[in-house]
């Protein structure tokens, strides 16, 4: 009885020490794919925004085909993991995506940009300095939102008939 009490405690206790151990490890290892997974995030959100913003500056520059470009990047900017407002800003990337005609394009980067303004306040994404910027001349005097990069109105309205037309709203 004295040998199996000898053997015993101290087989319990390694085993206590291996459990412990391997949860400690188990947790670590937790933590790195949790901070691994948001450092993915912030960069595809990061991607997403370029993209964004890329399809904005083709606009103000008139430039159709380099719209069409930087939404296809957006587009694949996405990825897999998709919610509902991502599924909306895909349809609309996608539509900017399939023309050519300019002002076919401004008509949907305005639902674009409303989305991703949606997309970067619920989630915060953003890790750089916005401007939400507004023309109010806009499709007949109905005035449209953008985000910006830059706090100069460039507005993708109008490019260079009305280059600066605008003004900053908000900063995110």
């Amino acid at each position: 009885m004295r040998i199996l009490k000898t053997l015993f405690i101290p087989t319990i206790a390694l085993g206590c020490l291996i459990f412990l151990s391997s949860c400690e490890s188990s947790g670590t290892s937790d933590t790195k794919n949790k901070t691994e997974r948001l450092s993915s995030t912030d960069a595809k959100a990061s991607e997403i925004l370029d993209h964004y913003l890329e399809i904005k500056d083709a606009l103000v520059q008139t430039d159709s085909e380099a719209a069409s470009k930087a939404a296809k990047k957006l587009m694949n900017g996405i990825g897999s993991e998709r919610t509902d407002l991502m599924k909306i800003i895909l349809l609309n990337a996608k539509l900017i995506a399939e023309t050519k005609d300019v002002k076919t394009q401004r008509d949907h980067f305005n639902s674009l940009s409303e989305n991703v303004y949606k997309w970067v306040k619920e989630t915060n994404v953003n890790d750089q300095k916005l401007y939400k910027q507004y023309c109010p001349m806009a499709f007949n005097n109905e005035g449209a939102y953008w985000l910006s990069a830059e706090k100069e109105v460039n507005n993708p309205y109008f490019g260079d008939k009305m280059l600066h037309c605008g003004s900053v709203k908000e900063e995110l």
